[in-house]
């Protein structure tokens, strides 16, 4: 009869097997982040979170002196939300400044968009007026829209400022896509032939 061996090691702790569960956790990780990915966004046509839901109502203070509410632009056309952490990136006015200088493709898709930014408004006027930016940009200044909207937490500087969110609002009042950035590494820029593909295609889905 075989005798047991003395301080024989349980099977989960031998070496092949805890290579192969590494391997198997490894795997199981980068399936999770790539669908992670697909879902939350990473340019390019189609991309980001498809959604069906009410667009939360806002009314803020703009830098040129009037307010923008989101009932102005409901049953008007579509909106595109930009919210960006503003002062200090670089990369977030060269996303406005890019969008406004090819935006004849998207007004052609009935859009319209609003610049959401958390700065002090003297601030932001300030820099607005030196990038020569015509469109809507408004400051939200108690966060308040931008929490809102849930766009404090995919951030550099979670809870403190937006990171790179856009959300699209169609004709009805509805959010029917976003993408937001996700993590480090990644430029808080998207390109705007991205941007565009986007936007026309989840409006396509959404028939819209």
């Amino acid at each position: 009869m075989a005798t047991k061996k003395k301080n024989a090691q349980p099977w989960w702790r031998k070496r092949r097997v805890q290579r192969r569960l590494a391997a198997v956790a490894a795997l199981a990780l980068a399936v999770g982040v790539f669908a992670w990915l697909v879902v939350r966004g990473e340019g390019g046509s189609g991309s980001g979170e498809f959604l069906r839901e009410p667009a939360p109502p806002f009314t803020l203070p703009t830098v040129a002196e009037g307010q923008v509410s989101l009932a102005d632009h409901v049953g008007r056309h579509n909106t595109l939300l930009y919210f960006s952490e503003g002062i200090g990136c670089a990369p977030c006015f060269d996303q406005i400044v890019d969008l406004e200088a090819d935006w004849d493709r998207f007004a052609a898709l009935n859009v319209e968009m609003v610049s959401v930014m958390v700065d002090p408004m003297e601030e932001l006027r300030t820099e607005i007026a030196s990038r020569g930016i015509r469109g809507i940009v408004a400051a939200d200044e108690d966060k308040s829209v931008s929490w809102e909207y849930e766009a404090m937490e995919a951030s550099m500087h979670p809870g403190v400022k937006p990171g790179h969110t856009f959300v699209l609002v169609n004709k009805a009042g509805q959010m029917i896509w976003r993408w937001d950035w996700i993590g480090h590494g990644k430029p808080m820029y998207v390109e705007v032939d991205d941007v565009y593909k986007d936007v026309s295609t989840w409006l396509e889905r959404a028939g819209t």
